[in-house]
């Protein structure tokens, strides 16, 4: 079918090939639309990849002769050296395809052997530094980032502008509510400071009061100490005649004591 569409036609099941009866038409327009040389490189890769590697080298082959020979198709004769080509596995019978176009190909000194696309990224690859973790990430990242989503409606716009307002009066609201607990703990500090201020006065105080207090026991100690030994000497001034009679039984007792002691030792 679409060897057709390109105006050619299949001879045998070997893959040989030869041109169509609508040719020139299918030509002209192959030669112009050169969107379907990327659909001729998939119909080559397809046939080698499902086992059809035979039927790929004659339809290249083809393809050389019109662009180079008959110049049938001359804008194709890039894609066929670059693409078509390479697309073969065999390297024999790669090169006897690029050696035929190499006897066929004007100017023949421009003639290059390789895919010159090819050769241009491994010139380009040691110039090149290698990049960096950072920046590979980076780009990772901005390849899987998801694109924002433009407003399409004014509803949207105006739920935007509703959502916006609500937020602003949501933040007021708790900036007060912060507002007053700030209010309330500098309060309740204070409060604690004036309790504990007034503990420290009642402490202070009472320690005062047990001070005084401890200074009045002293002195209503020392009165009365001073008191009894004033009612001491009173009492011995108003008896002397008792503390004489103290004084003699005790001298009495004592010399009855020595007596009693003379008369032990002499027995």
């Amino acid at each position: 079918m679409m060897l057709e569409f390109f105006g050619i036609k299949l001879i045998d099941k070997t893959g040989n090939v030869a041109r169509a009866a609508n040719w020139q038409e299918r030509f002209q327009h192959l030669n112009e639309s050169q969107h379907n040389y990327l659909r001729i490189t998939r119909i080559l890769k397809s046939l080698g990849e499902l086992g059809y590697e035979s039927f790929k080298s004659p339809l290249v082959k083809f393809i050389l002769h019109e662009a180079l020979v008959e110049d049938t198709i001359p804008n194709i004769k890039q894609s066929a050296l670059e693409y078509f080509v390479y697309t073969i596995r065999d390297r024999r019978e790669r090169r006897k395809l690029l050696r035929f176009a190499q006897q066929h190909y004007t100017p023949s000194d421009h003639f290059i052997w390789g895919p010159p696309r090819k050769q241009k990224s491994e010139g380009s690859k040691t110039n090149k530094k290698p990049a960096s973790p950072i920046s590979i990430h980076n780009s990772y990242i901005s390849k899987h980032k998801k694109p924002k989503e433009p407003k399409n409606t004014s509803a949207s716009g105006s739920s935007a502008g509703k959502t916006t307002e609500e937020r602003k009066v949501e933040l007021t609201k708790t900036r007060e509510e912060n507002d007053q607990d700030e209010q309330e703990m500098n309060c309740d500090a204070v409060r604690q400071n004036n309790s504990e201020k007034t503990s420290d006065t009642d402490t202070s105080q009472l320690s005062k009061s047990e001070e005084i207090n401890d200074t009045s026991d002293r002195k209503e100690d020392s009165s009365h100490s001073k008191n009894d030994d004033e009612n001491l000497n009173n009492d011995c001034g108003n008896h002397p005649d008792t503390i004489e009679k103290d004084l003699c039984d005790t001298e009495n007792s004592s010399n009855n004591t020595s007596t009693m002691l003379v008369v032990n030792a002499s027995d």
